[in-house]
């Protein structure tokens, strides 16, 4: 799938999410223009990168979101027209009634416990209409599987609730795997299997600026492990 040079990132924020969870958009974000520019690559690599939005939302738009470790994030708040924030000045923070159209939603890890609201789902399942990738990183599967995005896809989850998800959910075919792919949905298993996830993403849906990609995967000394644990 060929991407636009101007892209929309999601980062859904459910419960207190773990810090790491979140952390592989930031790869992503080495291939935005304002990062591209400070690392002083050549010409011809530099000029392939992207002009890309970032939006971290939660169900209610306020912030900042509680995650792991004490840290705390913004809910984003920026500009949007007015048809879809009509609030004063158009501003508006991004919770899931303001949000708009994504390219792309990772999901983040909430604890094993949490279930998603009504509300959480139907904004899962209604940006997954029109994303061009949906990613969950570690217990970031959940909020999607109660969507039920997931049903009839291949996925995985960290290993050790892998054989309750298979007994319990079997409408998904749960593998045991650091990564998978299914269509435009990418899982991850373990929390640290995100990044790998991402590397893997970037690699395969950002070809068409390969070089880019290697180069920011470089700087960033990432590792290359495959699917299989």
């Amino acid at each position: 799938m060929s991407y636009p040079s101007s892209l929309k990132v999601g980062v859904l924020l459910c419960g207190p999410v773990q810090l790491m969870d979140v952390a592989p958009v930031d790869m992503l974000g080495m291939l935005d223009k304002k990062y591209v520019e400070i690392a002083h690559l050549p010409e011809q690599i530099a000029s392939k990168a992207l002009d890309i939005e970032f939006y971290f939302i939660n169900e209610t738009g306020e912030g900042p979101h509680p995650m792991t470790a004490g840290f705390k994030i913004a809910v984003t708040v920026c500009t949007l027209p007015n048809e879809i924030a009509p609030l004063s000045e158009g501003l508006a923070e991004h919770s899931i009634s303001t949000c708009p159209p994504l390219d792309i939603l990772l999901i983040g890890g909430p604890p094993p416990t949490y279930r998603p609201s009504p509300a959480i789902q139907s904004f899962i399942k209604t940006q997954y209409a029109h994303v061009r990738a949906l990613l969950t990183v570690c217990t970031g599967h959940i909020p999607a599987l109660y969507s039920g995005v997931l049903n009839n896809k291949t996925a995985t989850a960290p290993q050790g609730l892998l054989p309750m998800l298979k007994e319990e959910m079997p409408e998904v075919k749960w593998v045991e795997k650091r990564w998978v792919r299914d269509g435009k949905v990418w899982s991850s298993g373990a929390v640290a299997n995100g990044l790998e996830l991402m590397g893997a993403f970037m690699r395969e849906e950002f070809k068409e600026i390969g070089e880019l990609v290697e180069a920011m995967l470089g700087m960033a000394d990432f590792g290359v492990r495959g699917e299989d644990y």
